[in-house]
């Protein structure tokens, strides 16, 4: 294991852990997503006119519960494969 390897096992380590911890940085990564992209949602969304914005945050929200559950399972292998 080299030492990025480590670093980021202390860091899933630390306070921030657990399954709730990642959905947070699921959040954070989806909404940093969604704001750099926001143009080409909202044109694509403009094609249901009166639920465009509905269109925006289910979008949203797929997208963050996918980014959780990608963070989760890396996070769940990097502690197993580190021996924790």
């Amino acid at each position: 294991m080299d030492v990025s390897s480590k670093r980021l096992v202390g860091w899933l380590r630390g306070p921030a852990t657990g399954n709730s911890a990642v959905g947070v940085y699921g959040l954070v990564t989806t909404m940093v997503a969604v704001f750099l992209t926001y143009s080409i949602v909202a044109t694509i969304s403009v094609v249901v006119p009166l639920l465009s914005t509905t269109t925006i945050a289910l979008l949203s929200v797929g997208v963050w519960l996918a980014t959780w559950a990608v963070l989760d399972v890396v996070a769940s292998r990097t502690l197993r494969e580190s021996g924790g």
